[in-house]
Order: C-alpha cells, then sequence, then structure tokens
C-alpha cells in the first residue's frame, strides 16, 4: 500500500528543511521526497511501508518540530477499456494472404501491320 504524507515544518530555515529531507529520505519505505508549499514548508513523502509514526519522531529528534498534516493512500490509476471502432470497412481494408504471388506469364505477340511499326503487344 502506497502512502502519501504531508508534513508540516514548523522551523522555516534552510537548515532544516535540508536536514528534514536527509533524514526523510533514508527512511524504510520512501521512494519520493518533495518540499512543497508558498514557502516550502510542507514535507511530502511518498513510500511503500513506511512506518509513519517512526518517520515523524526522528524527525522531530534530527530536525525540527514538525506536523502530521494528511496521510493518505495512494491509488494506481484505473485504466478504461474503450473498445476500439474499425476505422475501414471490410470493402475497404487491403486483403492481407499469406501466399506466395504467383508468376504470371505473358506471350509476345507481333503486330499484323508487320515488323515495320515496331509495335510489339503484350
Amino acid at each position: 500500500m502506497k502512502q502519501k504524507m504531508r508534513i508540516k515544518l514548523s522551523v522555516n530555515s534552510e537548515k532544516c528543511r535540508k536536514k528534514a529531507m536527509q533524514v526523510a529520505v533514508v527512511a524504510d519505505g520512501v521512494t519520493s521526497v518533495a518540499m512543497e508549499g508558498e514557502f516550502q514548508d510542507e514535507l511530502v513523502v511518498v513510500g511503500d511501508g513506511v512506518d509513519t509514526a517512526s518517520l515523524i519522531m526522528a524527525l522531530r529528534k534530527k530536525a525540527c518540530h514538525v506536523t502530521l498534516e494528511t496521510l493518505e493512500e495512494v491509488k494506481k490509476p484505473q485504466v478504461e477499456e474503450k473498445s476500439v471502432t474499425p476505422h475501414c470497412c471490410i470493402a475497404q481494408c487491403p486483403v492481407v494472404s499469406n501466399e506466395q504471388p504467383r508468376p504470371e506469364f505473358y506471350r509476345i505477340v507481333h503486330d499484323s501491320y508487320g515488323p515495320t511499326t515496331g509495335c510489339l503487344v503484350m
């Protein structure tokens, strides 16, 4: 079960943000960490099987005071199955055949006007 946590940092300083990111990144099960919010004071952690309580305690101990704002399950987007309508009807579609084309033989017939015209009919 993938989870998304939004954690509010109480101290808005570069040092606190950097330390909070370092602590969150090494936590078990974390797949992504990002800073969000108007003042970059919210830490968004996404992971699979992350122990939320342990992460919050580690952040409070090593970075600064934090508060868990939201904890939600990330659901995979469901792909709708659509029936595909053919773009052409059977009469318009080319016929696909696995047969090898047969060679066609033609017999050359001389023109009845004689060899002076040089016209050959195939």
